[in-house]
């Protein structure tokens, strides 16, 4: 064999080496990450069980409180938007009209006077 041969045989060497060496510390790298996303998933678990245990506790106290205050239904659910709809429905209910109400509304969430 040449010089140049077994300078090519010591560089593919060398390189498969280095690459050896790589795969091995992707691999633990690799190990690490997992153990640690395994730990978040114990942790997250354990929130998930804790906020479910939280949800009930406030439950059973409203509960409590209702049957303290002598109220045998909840209180039913809030109208959706309840904040832009309060001051329409407000306005309409006292005669004011609703387009007068509509536009006086909208030029005002504009920043407009009217």
């Amino acid at each position: 064999m040449s010089a140049a041969a077994w300078v090519i045989v010591g560089i593919l060497a060398v390189g498969l080496t280095l690459l050896a060496l790589d795969a091995a510390r992707s691999r633990h790298r690799a190990a690490r990450l997992a153990a640690r996303v395994d730990a978040l998933e114990a942790r997250v678990g354990d929130v998930d069980t804790t906020s479910a245990r939280a949800l009930d506790t406030a439950r059973d106290a409203a509960a409590r409180a209702r049957r303290a205050a002598g109220d045998a239904e909840p209180a039913g659910p809030r109208v959706v938007l309840e904040p832009v709809t309060g001051p329409l429905v407000k306005a309409v209910a006292l005669s004011a009209g609703a387009r007068r109400t509509v536009h006086r509304l909208t030029r005002a969430a504009r920043g407009r006077t009217a």
